[in-house]
């Protein structure tokens, strides 16, 4: 079975960029994590449950690792 990723576009420039794309798609479910220059974490989400953000978390992680198990969408 093949997991799809929606990736539009394929890359940001800017955080401002990544905002707007991700608040015309509707999103509901959202995690931003970031690091600041000073090395602290950054972690922001929705009101998601634990095992939601962990799910969530997991899946990106297996993006990472296993890109081959993913198939883009146009």
């Amino acid at each position: 079975m093949t997991i799809e990723l929606l990736r539009i576009p394929q890359t940001f420039h800017t955080v401002d960029e990544v905002l707007a794309t991700a608040k015309q798609l509707n999103l509901t479910n959202v995690l931003v994590l970031s690091e600041l220059e000073d090395g602290r974490l950054v972690f922001l989400e929705t009101e998601m449950s634990v095992a939601s953000t962990n799910w969530l978390l997991d899946r990106m992680k297996t993006l990472l690792l296993m890109p081959s198990s993913f198939e883009k969408t146009k």
